[in-house]
């Protein structure tokens, strides 16, 4: 079932971009500054999408953590762990009293 709605959203999107390049077939001229050519304009469209990904993919890329930012990390983690571990433990117990409390009231 799944494949099937991707197979028909993916059908949908082609069919999209098909008539949105039949819409935007008429000849634009991009200066360069020393020459001027002439093309269509879903072909500059396409052109200009592909290298806004190449760009977003290789400045996207950044640095790997380093080790100590990972310890850094891990660390932090655990620490927050432990917290809210704590935390929830204290409100665990907090709510088993009220539950007693609630529960000997009821039965007055």
């Amino acid at each position: 079932m799944n494949k099937q709605r991707n197979l028909v959203i993916g059908l949908i999107i082609v069919l999209v971009l098909v008539i949105f390049a039949c819409l935007n077939t008429e000849l634009v001229a991009i200066n360069f500054g020393f020459f001027q050519p002439k093309m269509p304009l879903i072909i500059v469209l396409v052109i200009m999408l592909l290298l806004g990904a190449l760009v977003s993919l290789l400045l996207g890329r950044g640095e790997k953590f380093s080790p100590d930012v990972k310890k850094a990390l891990a660390k932090q983690k655990k620490e927050l762990d432990n917290k809210y571990r704590s935390e929830i433990e204290s409100r665990d117990k907090q709510i088993a009293e009220l539950k007693k409390v609630n529960n000997s009231e009821a039965t007055k």
